[in-house]
């Protein structure tokens, strides 16, 4: 959901040598400067023509040329990056930092391709470095976030979107990913307004209605929820999130046969998920379909066998199966996974 982008550093080239040399080395040297400079803008044209391999190739022999070309460092790490090499791009971008520690850009590309790969903590330290060098960097702060948000500490990722929200004022995935952050904090109302803005400044954004469906339908207005949830799926054909959670809704307001019409959609294009199973027992057991629903929170269980949610369920379709012994077995299983409520049944 989120944007990756990468700046390419492009060089204009004038004529740099206006005296005559003195000596042949100084000659083959400048010879050799001019020569990684046209192999370099010969990568940049390929980089932005689509051509990566050519666009490596150009400044694999860039360097070649001239070794402390620093900009050809950092652009063939930004080539690597966008053909998913995340780890030879951070051995470039570490030469590009190394010989100029003030380009922001490295820090900012260098601290992406942590975070493709997983390594927060560096990602985060990175990004750090480039808003110190350019506290204009709305995407550092803007990623910065993120990683802060995916850990759970919801104030450092509201600041952080706040303000590449003040940088670059109609940035909706900021606003968005604020909403959520807002939301985990507590602050309903504050998320509402940012998921607001995020659909008024991109209105093909599907997730943010997908969240204002959700946060609806949090709020227990579930005839809102399932208008955004829809508004999602018809901007995203494919968008299964957005069918699960419309089927929810759908059942909120009694309407069962419109949410399986749903969630079976979700199943039929993600057999293996399990959360899609037990709502659609869910959906079966309000059907007075009491062996479907237990059949279908056995699958969950099968797919996952960890989901506490689908003993629980499982074990009330049991008993309306008269099958005590199962459903409190069930119910035990459940309280055991951490699903404390479930021991109400049992009592």
């Amino acid at each position: 959901m989120k944007r990756n982008l990468l700046i390419l550093i492009g060089l204009t080239f004038c004529s740099f040598f206006t005296y005559s040399q003195t000596t042949d080395t100084v000659v083959i040297g400048q010879r050799r400067v001019m020569i990684a400079e046209r192999l370099y803008n010969e990568g940049v044209v390929s980089f932005e023509r689509g051509n990566h391999a050519e666009a490596l190739q150009k400044f694999n022999d860039a360097i070649r040329e001239r070794g402390d070309f620093y900009q050809a460092f950092y652009n063939r790490g930004v080539v690597k990056a966008a053909m998913g090499n995340h780890t030879s791009a951070i051995d470039d971008y570490n030469v590009a930092i190394k010989q100029l520690p003030d380009l922001n850009m490295a820090w900012f590309a260098r601290g992406r391709s942590f975070h493709q790969l997983g390594r927060v903590s560096e990602a985060i330290s990175d990004y750090s470095k480039g808003v110190l060098n350019d506290n204009r960097m709305y995407l550092a702060f803007y990623y910065r976030g993120v990683l802060y948000l995916g850990q759970d500490e919801y104030s450092k990722a509201i600041e952080d979107f706040t303000t590449a929200i003040n940088i670059k004022g109609d940035f909706a995935y900021a606003y968005n990913d604020r909403g959520s952050a807002q939301w985990q904090n507590g602050n309903m109302a504050a998320a509402l307004a940012d998921y607001q803005q995020a659909v008024f400044f991109d209105n093909t954004m599907h997730f943010a209605f997908n969240n204002l469906g959700s946060l609806r339908m949090e709020m227990g207005l579930y005839n809102d929820a399932v208008e955004f949830f829809t508004t999602a799926i018809r901007l995203s054909a494919g968008y299964l999130k957005a069918l699960s959670n419309r089927a929810i809704a759908l059942e909120k307001l009694g309407r069962i046969n419109e949410a399986l019409t749903d969630i079976n959609r979700v199943i039929e294009a993600e057999p293996d998920n399990f959360q899609a199973y037990t709502i659609r027992g869910n959906l079966k057991y309000r059907n007075k379909n009491f062996a479907g629903a237990a059949e279908d929170h056995s699958k969950a269980i099968s797919l996952n066998p960890q989901f506490a949610q689908a003993y629980l369920n499982r074990g009330i379709a049991r008993e309306m199966l008269r099958d005590q012994n199962g459903a409190i077995a069930d119910w035990k299983k459940a309280v055991e996974l951490g699903l404390t409520r479930a021991g109400q049944f049992i009592e």
